[in-house]
């Protein structure tokens, strides 16, 4: 389906629902339990700059033939007698500067977090340098030789008794590498990967050396490195996660487009109930990039296939995604970092909150990993952002469970500058809900339950329905009315032939008037408006809050207005039969909110599809004609 701005304007569609379930819990830490950052290595760290090395006398005596050589050279001279060995990761940068970077090893052991980096000009000179080295006294004792320290194993118990990482090895058994001193633990059950252990050292705070194992656990929403003191498994000496809380400079959630708000900069909005690996590891990998367990995004602009291929942006090793934007710009590949970290976050979101309404890896919903939820893995969603098999438009296409599905943003160029579309968050939930009603109407494994042309319209109308919904604000009323597309159309009326409302002057839309009518788009806008009303009235009884995820009661329901109406929404397409009608849907959205609440809402669903022409009498047509409609409420309702 598509996001069209033809006949009387329109978007996209989608299909059925399941109970909310929570994951089954993870290894991972729990920011609640136990807090990382008193275990933050301290480590202070010497830079001295081009100016300062310019002025320091050694320098100038250094410079040898190779840049390999000019590092080492000063190493030696700047912390005499230190041993030390040449990392594998030295380069030259396309700036012309080489880097490299050395490690301090006692005993043959590196000392951790004891480094020195040196970076070296074209020209051979000494550019920069940093430096941490230990210049304190260095153990007598030899370890290697000694050997009364604890074994990898009891490391590992000690890591996980002390940072609760319900990792068990009652069977495991640590296997040497071929490094000195590294092993991997085998037979130890609730880590991603087998658990690693370094025999090492590492410099305290008190600036002395502890001989630790380092452990390294993957255990999906943290991947640690944790330094247990070699004598005694119960003394943690620091621990380093590798997973960051990542960071976006966004329109934020609460914003739908550049025309209501400004941008943010938010840190790990992730909701971890709904994905505990975060929104950059898909279980068996941390990406560093715009791809994660929910989806991938990149900038499509050749419009193909090949989006593996694609550019997406970089956060760095701590996944801060801080870009500039100026719209103003006429040539939008120059923000194409701030359009693919937008399209990555508002589709992100609203996994999360999807799961929360019942949308879940059983249901059939977008996940690399289920982690053990129920449904088919390997199917994140492909976010391409600028994409250039068209303009003016959006699309979502939703194979059947397992098959990863793709959303493909366009630039629209009804004003000038054009406008990316990323940046309406309207048009992504849009178009993600069409995902979701084509996976839960006939179920996840049947995506061909919205072809026929009112179940069609049903489709673009829920996807209407969740982006107006979800932008609603606590200070708006039941006569406040809201356009849909209104910023990259450039046009304050939006895409559709009415503004959303629930006046019958302003929108005069009901079900009669969908006889006639050919074009998913209006049929759709006419459900939507229906929906519209059902919103208002639950929210008349129920109240609206300004939180970005439900609270649910002991039944899994909203406890709110907004979010009761979009669970009891989505929980009808799962409820409802393939090929759904107007009537069908109604009633599917009546057993819903009979599960959830016995039926107390029943007269404000009635009243609202009532008001619209689908009360008791209403009959189905065939095709675009014969529907008959009915303003009346069932006696006994309300």
């Amino acid at each position: 389906m598509r996001f069209s701005t033809t006949a009387s304007a329109a978007f996209l569609a989608g299909s059925v629902v399941a109970h909310p379930h929570a994951y089954p819990p993870l290894n991972g830490l729990s920011k609640r339990k136990l807090d990382l950052n008193s275990f933050r290595l301290e480590t202070e760290t010497e830079y001295s700059d081009t100016a300062a090395t310019d002025s320091t006398p050694i320098v100038a005596l250094v410079k040898r033939e190779t840049y390999l050589e000019t590092a080492t050279a000063l190493v030696q001279k700047t912390v005499p007698g230190a041993e030390f060995r040449v990392a594998d990761d030295h380069y030259v940068g396309t700036n012309g500067i080489a880097h490299v970077n050395l490690k301090q090893t006692v005993h043959g052991l590196d000392i951790d977090n004891a480094d020195f980096n040196v970076n070296v000009a074209a020209d051979g000179s000494v550019f920069s340098f940093g430096n941490s080295f230990y210049t304190g006294a260095i153990p007598a004792e030899n370890p290697l030789t000694k050997r009364d320290q604890i074994d990898p194993v009891a490391a590992l118990k000690g890591a996980s008794s002390v940072l609760d990482l319900s990792i068990t090895a009652t069977a495991a058994v640590a296997k040497p590498e071929e490094s000195l001193e590294h092993y991997v633990i085998e037979g130890s059950q609730g880590a991603l990967s087998a658990p690693k252990a370094r025999l090492q050292y590492i410099l305290t705070p008190e600036n002395t050396l502890a001989l630790v194992w380092r452990v390294e656990t993957d255990v999906g929403s943290d991947w640690l490195l944790t330094y247990v003191d070699a004598a005694d498994s119960s003394k943690i000496h620091a621990a380093v996660n590798y997973v960051a809380e990542a960071s976006y400079t966004v329109y934020p959630w609460e914003t739908n487009d550049p025309s209501k708000g400004s941008r943010v900069t938010e840190s790990n909005p992730a909701n971890t109930a709904s994905s505990p690996l975060g929104w950059h590891n898909d279980g068996t990998t941390t990406y560093t990039v715009t791809h994660g367990n929910n989806g991938i995004a990149q900038a499509n602009y050749a419009g193909d296939t090949a989006y593996l291929s694609d550019y997406r942006p970089s956060g760095g090793s701590t996944n801060d995604y801080l870009f500039g934007l100026n719209l103003a710009n006429t040539n939008p590949q120059t923000y194409s970092n701030a359009s693919v970290t937008q399209l990555f976050y508002t589709a992100n979101l609203y996994h999360d909150l999807l799961y929360q309404l019942g949308f879940t890896s059983a249901a059939g919903n977008f996940q690399t990993s289920v982690n053990g939820g129920g449904g088919k893995g390997g199917d994140e969603v492909i976010l391409n952002a600028q994409d250039g098999a068209g303009t003016d438009n959006a699309d979502f296409a939703t194979p059947v469970d397992g098959q990863k599905p793709r959303m493909r943003m366009f630039i629209w160029d009804y004003t000038t500058p054009k406008r990316d579309c990323a940046f309406d968050a309207g048009v992504i939930i849009h178009e993600y809900t069409h995902g979701v009603s084509n996976r839960l109407t006939g179920g996840p494994a049947n995506s061909n339950c919205l072809s026929v042309l009112e179940a069609g319209g049903m489709g673009e109308g829920w996807g209407d329905f969740m982006a107006i919904a979800i932008h609603l604000k606590t200070s708006d009323k039941r006569t406040t009315n809201y356009p849909l597309g209104d910023w990259i159309y450039g046009n304050p009326a939006g895409i559709r032939q009415y503004l959303y409302s629930t006046s019958l002057t302003t929108n005069p839309l009901t079900y009669a008037k969908v006889n006639g009518v050919s074009e998913v788009h209006a049929i759709g806008t006419t459900w939507a408006t229906i929906l519209y009303e059902l919103l208002w009235n639950i929210i008349d009884k129920k109240g609206i809050t300004a939180t970005r995820f439900p609270v649910l009661d002991a039944k899994g329901a909203p406890t709110d207005g907004r979010f009761y109406t979009m669970k009891i929404v989505i929980d009808a397409m799962a409820l409802q039969p393939c090929s759904p009608t107007f009537v069908s849907g109604r009633d599917a959205i009546l057993d819903a909110d009979k599960n959830l609440s016995g039926g107390a809402n029943a007269c404000a669903i009635w009243t609202a599809f009532a008001k619209r022409g689908v009360g008791s009498g209403a009959k189905r047509g065939t095709g675009n004609s014969g529907r008959t409609a009915s303003n009346v409420i069932p006696t006994g309702v309300c």
